[in-house]
């Protein structure tokens, strides 16, 4: 027999699992590629990616510290729907990935983490200062697994060797810094570590594909972005899952069937008007991968991060 008490937090568990399931678009019409090869990315916002007052997703009555094994339930359910060869997370607290990484790697995925910060609760709450990105792949990942600070102390990207099917790719778990105008001490940042990144991608590219996935901090029309981009002005060696995508073709080239563009990633209505842009990307190297396709799931403005779950999909050239 169940008592009324157990039930009642069963009934809560399942409210807060539907919601959840929800604002992560797992139950999107697109739930699937058409494509040989998946891609799945998530900027989380940590574990208090809210303030005091705003709506959130979190277990009716409980803090945010309530929302981890919840919220990781859920991205492990959305991983699994869409069953992706390679997984990348920013922005994810220690305790959060150990509840991802436990249910991921019993469905035969393999892990690793990188904290890109120590930040003493500004993001993780409970004690965890851990905060950084993570990197699973259906094939076992090389060790030692590498990280790279593009040039200050925080790491920007985690990086490993290893496989999509039989064939070896080094992919890499990429959050680079926002580029604030209003302050000094981010000027040139966010270039200088895109120009450090697109150099490594192109070394490694002399031997394997190259899979570049996260949060970049900038729009697909921002010059920096032209460091990635194969095509439309860039000088990169990649095309990005969402690059031709006719409903974001204005900033296209005359006649052309893609561009830098692709739907949007991140919202926040912080702003007024509310700030809606694209800042995540899926790159994968132009030579290696063909029928590129992107899916950025809106769930509605009650939601746990402030970015989007974002999903990409390829087939070998």
């Amino acid at each position: 027999m169940i008592r009324k008490g157990r039930r009642l937090r069963y009934l809560v568990a399942a409210f807060g699992a539907l919601v959840l399931t929800a604002q992560l678009g797992i139950n999107s019409p697109e739930a699937e590629a058409s494509t040989d090869l998946k891609f799945w990315h998530f900027n989380m916002c940590g574990n208090v990616c809210w303030e005091a007052g705003d709506q959130h997703n979190y277990l009716p009555g409980t803090d945010s510290r309530g929302e981890i094994p919840v919220r990781g339930a859920q991205i492990v359910e959305s991983v699994g729907n869409y069953s992706p060869d390679i997984v990348t997370l920013n922005e994810t607290c220690y305790t959060q990935y150990r509840h991802i990484r436990a249910a991921l790697v019993a469905q035969g995925y393999h892990a690793t983490y990188a904290s890109s910060s120590q930040t003493a609760g500004k993001h993780c709450d409970g004690g965890d200062t851990a905060f950084g990105m993570a990197l699973f792949s259906k094939k076992p990942i090389a060790t030692p697994r590498e990280t790279h600070n593009l040039g200050d102390t925080k790491i920007h990207a985690l990086c490993a060797d290893t496989a999509l099917g039989a064939r070896p790719v080094k992919a890499c778990s990429v959050h680079l810094s926002v580029d604030d105008p209003d302050d000094a001490q981010d000027d040139g940042k966010r270039d200088g570590q895109a120009t450090k990144l697109a150099a490594l991608a192109s070394g490694w590219h002399a031997t394997k594909p190259v899979v570049l996935m996260g949060d970049f901090n900038a729009q697909p029309f921002d010059p920096v972005m032209d460091k990635f981009y194969s095509h439309s002005g860039g000088e990169g060696i990649f095309s990005e899952a969402d690059e031709s995508d006719a409903d974001h073709s204005a900033s296209w080239p005359p006649g052309a069937a893609r561009g830098q563009s692709g739907e949007i990633t991140y919202s926040s209505s912080k702003t007024s008007p509310p700030t809606q842009k694209k800042i995540d990307y899926i790159f994968l190297s132009a030579a290696d991968f063909g029928a590129v396709e992107g899916d950025s799931l809106y769930g509605g403005e009650r939601r746990i991060s402030d970015h989007r779950v974002y999903r990409g999909g390829a087939t070998w050239q």
